[in-house]
C-alpha cells in the first residue's frame, strides 16, 4: 500500500508538471493573441495593393457602376496608410492620427482621401471619389454633335423620312450611312471637405462641403414643330420623333454646419444645410428630320430647329433642430423641426425656330404667350416630429410618435400660349401642387413571458392637397384629401436556445376624397373651359378613373421568419412576407399582391472553413380596369371597358465558401456562384372587340414575356508569401442574357411610323474578367 501511494504521489506530481509546462505554452499563445488584437488597435496594419486585370469584353451593362465597361487590361490601385503618435510611433504618448486611403484608382470608380485628427480635440478629412454610369454602347444617331454638348444637327443630305406604310421604313444608302454609334453616359466627381472640432466634452462643431460635378448625357425621347413652312415651300409636317442625348452638365455645392451639445440627460444639435445646383446650360437645341413626301427636299432647309429647356438652377436652404432629454430613467423624448426654401428662378430658355441658310423664323410661342420672363419659382417646407417613450413597468414600454411634413408651393400660377407640335395654339396653365403630411403613431411593447414579446402599434396618415391660387381657378388635384388607419401586430419569440420566430400581421384602410371634375394641365384649358367630354373631367382621363396612389384602398400584410441554430456548425433562416391590396375605383388599379419567401443557412464545418447557400422568391401581380372611349358626360359610365394584368417574378439562388489555412496556413480561397431569373409578363383583354387579336391590330392578347438571366462566379485565391507580402488571383465569369421586345421598335425598317431607329439593343454579354496583384503590408 505504501508503495502504490508513493507511486500515486508520483503520477500526480508527474501530471503537475507537464501541466505548469503545458501552461507555459500556451500562456505566450494566449499573450501573442491579446498582443496581436491590442496592436490592431494601437498599430494598425498599412497596405499597398498593385496589380492589373483584364476584361473579355466590352460592355457598358457589365461596367455600368464599376467603370470596366471597355475590354483590355486595367489597373489595380488599393492603399491604406495610417500613422500618428496616438498609434504609438515616436514617444507613443500623443493623440495625434492621419491617415491615407485609395481605391479603384484603376478605374472611373475610383475614389481617395486623407484625414488628420488629434483624438477628442479635432480632426480634418479631405476626399475625391469619382463614378461613371454608363447608359448605353449600342445607340445609333444620324444628328450630328457630341455627347455632353447641347447642340446637334442632321446631315445636309439626309432628306426626309416616309413613314406612310411599313415598306417605306426602309432608309436609304445615304440614311443608314449618317448612323454613328455612341457610348452615352454619365460621370460624377465628388470633391469633398470636413472638419471637426470639440471645444470641451459637452459642445461640438462640425463642418462639411461637398463639390459634385456632372457631365455626360442621358438619352430621352422628343419631337420636332411641324406645320409650318420651310424654306422652298414644302410643309414641315408629321415630324419625325428621334432619341437624342440629353446633357448632363451640372455642378452642385452642398455644405453642412451642425453645433452639436450633449449633456448628462439631453443632447440638441442646430445645423444648417445649403444646397446650390447650378446647370451648365440652359437649353438642348435639335433637329429633327421630317417624315413625310411634302417635305421632299434636300438640303439645310429641310430641317427644324427646335429648342427645350434643361434643368433650371436652384438654391436649398434648410434650418434643422434635433434634439432629445430623459425627463428620468423611463421617460424620454425625442424630436426634430425644420425649415427649408427652394428657389428657382432661371429665365426661360428660347423659344424661336429658326432655319437654317435662311432668315425666317418661327416661335413656339404665340403672340404674347410668356405672361413673364422666368418661373420665380418657391417651395417652402416645414418638418417636425416628436416621439415619447415611457418604459412604465419592466415589461411594458409605451411610445407615442407625431410627425408632420408639409410642401408649399408658392410659385405664381400662370396661363402660357403655346404652339403645338402640329403648328396649332395650345392654352396651359402652371399648377404650383402642394401637400401637408401628419403621422400619428400609438405603440405598446409588452413582455407576456421571459422569451415572448408582443407588439401593438396603431398609425394614422392624413394628406392634404392643393394649389395656391391657379390662374383659371380651377381645383388642381384629383384627390384634396385622404386619410389612412393602420393596425399592425408583431409576435417575438425565443422557443428555445437555439429557435427564434417572429410574425406580425398589418391592416390598413385609406379613404380618399376625389374630385372628377378636376382640371389639370393634361389638355388645352381652353376646351377643357367649354367642353365636358373627354379632356375636361379627372384631368383628360376618363370618368371613373382614379390614380391608384390616390384612390381608396385596403392592404393587408402577412409576414413571418424562423432562425434555427441547429447546432454550434450549421444555421438556418426562413422567413416570407404576403401584401393584398384592393382599390376602390371604377376605372385604374382593381388589385395588386405581392409575395415573397428568403431561405438561407450557414454550415461551418471546420474552424477555417464555411460554405453559405441562400435562395429567395418574389412574385407580384397588378389588375387594371380601364375605358377606351369618353363618355359623354360627368356621371356617365364608360362602356368600351378592357383590362390587363401585369405579373413580375423574380428569383434568385447563390452559394459562397470560405477555406482558410490551406498550404500549411498560407492559402486562403473564396467563391461566389449566384443564379437569378427575372421576368414580367403583360396581358390584355379587350371583350367588346372581336378583332383585337389579329395580326393587323395586336391591341389584346398577350405579349412576350421580358427576361433577363444574370448567371456569376467569382473565385478569389491569396496566398501568404511572407509575413508582410501577399498575392491575390481573382476569376469572375458573368453572363446577363435578356429578352425585351421594346427594343424591337428601335430597329432599321421595325419602328412605328415617323420614329427615327436608334437600333439599340436589349443588355446582352458574357464577359470573363481575370486579375493578378500583389499586397504589401507593414506597420
Amino acid at each position: 500500500m505504501k508503495t502504490r501511494s508513493e507511486g500515486m504521489k508520483v503520477r500526480v506530481l508527474s501530471f503537475a508538471v507537464q501541466g505548469a509546462l503545458a501552461a507555459m505554452c500556451v500562456l505566450p499563445a494566449m499573450a501573442q493573441a491579446a498582443d496581436d488584437k491590442l496592436a490592431a488597435l494601437t498599430q494598425p496594419t498599412n497596405t499597398i495593393e498593385v496589380g492589373v486585370e483584364n476584361v473579355s469584353q466590352k460592355s457598358a451593362k457589365f461596367g455600368e457602376y464599376t467603370g470596366l465597361r471597355k475590354s483590355g487590361g486595367e489597373l489595380i490601385g488599393n492603399f491604406s496608410v495610417s500613422g500618428g503618435d496616438a498609434y504609438g510611433n515616436g514617444s507613443g504618448t500623443g493623440t495625434t492620427r492621419w491617415g491615407i486611403t485609395g481605391s479603384d484608382l484603376g478605374t472611373t470608380s475610383r475614389a481617395f482621401g486623407g484625414s488628420v485628427s488629434s483624438q477628442g480635440k479635432w480632426d480634418l478629412s479631405i476626399g475625391y471619389d469619382e463614378l461613371r454610369h454608363s447608359f448605353s454602347d449600342t445607340f445609333q444617331t444620324p444628328q450630328q454633335g457630341s455627347m455632353g454638348g447641347n447642340n446637334f444637327t442632321m446631315p445636309t443630305n439626309f432628306g426626309n423620312l416616309n413613314g406612310a406604310a411599313p415598306a417605306a421604313r426602309v432608309l436609304t444608302a445615304v440614311q443608314q450611312g449618317a448612323f454613328h454609334t455612341e457610348e452615352v453616359g454619365t460621370t460624377r466627381k465628388n470633391t469633398s471637405f470636413a472638419a471637426a472640432f470639440n471645444f470641451n466634452p459637452q459642445l461640438s462643431l462640425k463642418f462639411d462641403y461637398n463639390h459634385l460635378d456632372q457631365s455626360g448625357a442621358k438619352l430621352m425621347g422628343t419631337g420636332s414643330q411641324g406645320g409650318i413652312t420651310l424654306i422652298g415651300g414644302s410643309t414641315g409636317r408629321a415630324e419625325a420623333n428621334n432619341v437624342i442625348m440629353n446633357p448632363t452638365n451640372y455642378k452642385t455645392d452642398t455644405l453642412n454646419l451642425a453645433l452639436n451639445w450633449v449633456g448628462d440627460r439631453g443632447h440638441l444639435t442646430g445645423a444648417y444645410y445649403g444646397s446650390i445646383f447650378r446647370d451648365g446650360y440652359n437649353s438642348l437645341s435639335w433637329q429633327g428630320a421630317m417624315s413625310t413626301a411634302a417635305s421632299a427636299c434636300v438640303g439645310v432647309a429641310c430641317f427644324v430647329n427646335n429648342t427645350m429647356s434643361t434643368a433650371p438652377s436652384n438654391n436649398f436652404h434648410q434650418l434643422n433642430l434635433i434634439g432629445g432629454y430623459a425627463f428620468s430613467p423611463s421617460t424620454k423624448l425625442a424630436g426634430g423641426f425644420s425649415y427649408s426654401r427652394n428657389t428657382q428662378n432661371d429665365s426661360y430658355a428660347p423659344t424661336s425656330i429658326a432655319q437654317n441658310g435662311g432668315a425666317l423664323t418661327y416661335d413656339m410661342m404665340q403672340a404674347g404667350g410668356l405672361p413673364r420672363s422666368s418661373l420665380d419659382g418657391l417651395v417652402v417646407a416645414r418638418h417636425a416630429d416628436l416621439k415619447l417613450t415611457n418604459q412604465t413597468t419592466k415589461d411594458l414600454v409605451l411610445s407615442a410618435a407625431y410627425k408632420f411634413n408639409e410642401r408649399d408651393n408658392r410659385t405664381p400660377s400662370n396661363t402660357y400660349l403655346y404652339m403645338q407640335l402640329g403648328n396649332g395654339a395650345y392654352t396651359g396653365v402652371n399648377t404650383p401642387f402642394s401637400n401637408r403630411k401628419t403621422q400619428i403613431e400609438l405603440a405598446g411593447d409588452y413582455r407576456l413571458a421571459r422569451n415572448q414579446n408582443i407588439r401593438l402599434a396603431y398609425e394614422r396618415e392624413s394628406i392634404k392637397r392643393w394649389c395656391n391660387g391657379v390662374a383659371d381657378g380651377f381645383q388642381c388635384v384629383a384627390s384634396p384629401s385622404s386619410g389612412e388607419d393602420k393596425l399592425g401586430l408583431t409576435y417575438r419569440a425565443k422557443a428555445s436556445d437555439s429557435v427564434k420566430f417572429n410574425a406580425g400581421y398589418a391592416h390598413a384602410k385609406r379613404s380618399a376624397d376625389i374630385d372628377t371634375t378636376y382640371l389639370s394641365n393634361a389638355g388645352d384649358r381652353k376646351l377643357q373651359a367649354i367642353n365636358t367630354n373627354h379632356g375636361v373631367f379627372n384631368g383628360g382621363n376618363y370618368q371613373g378613373f382614379v390614380a391608384y396612389n390616390y384612390a381608396s384602398r385596403t392592404q393587408d400584410i402577412l409576414k413571418a421568419g424562423v432562425n434555427w441554430q441547429a447546432s454550434e456548425e450549421l444555421d438556418v433562416g426562413l422567413k416570407g412576407r404576403y401584401s393584398k391590396d384592393k382599390y376602390d375605383a371604377a376605372l385604374g388599379v382593381q388589385s395588386g399582391d405581392t409575395a415573397s419567401i428568403n431561405l438561407d443557412a450557414t454550415y461551418t464545418y471546420s474552424p477555417r472553413s464555411s460554405v453559405s447557400a441562400y435562395a429567395s422568391m418574389q412574385n407580384s401581380e397588378r389588375d387594371l380596369r380601364d375605358a377606351s372611349a369618353p363618355v359623354a358626360h360627368a356621371g356617365a359610365v364608360a362602356t368600351t371597358i378592357w383590362t390587363n394584368q401585369l405579373k413580375e417574378d423574380s428569383n434568385a439562388i447563390g452559394l459562397t465558401t470560405k477555406h482558410t489555412g490551406l498550404m500549411g496556413g498560407k492559402l486562403e480561397l473564396l467563391g461566389d456562384l449566384s443564379y437569378s431569373l427575372d421576368k414580367s409578363h403583360y396581358s390584355t383583354q379587350v371583350p367588346y372587340l372581336a378583332t383585337c387579336g389579329a395580326a393587323g391590330t395586336l391591341t389584346c392578347g398577350d405579349t412576350p414575356d421580358i427576361k433577363a438571366k444574370l448567371l456569376t462566379f467569382k473565385l478569389t485565391g491569396t496566398y501568404q508569401v511572407d509575413k508582410s507580402s501577399k498575392v491575390a488571383l481573382a476569376y469572375q465569369y458573368q453572363k446577363l442574357s435578356s429578352e425585351d421586345y421594346y427594343y424591337n421598335g428601335y430597329q432599321y425598317g421595325y419602328t412605328p411610323n415617323r420614329v427615327v431607329p436608334t437600333n439599340e439593343q436589349a443588355p446582352n454579354y458574357s464577359v470573363n474578367l481575370i486579375g493578378v496583384s500583389y499586397i504589401h503590408s507593414f506597420k
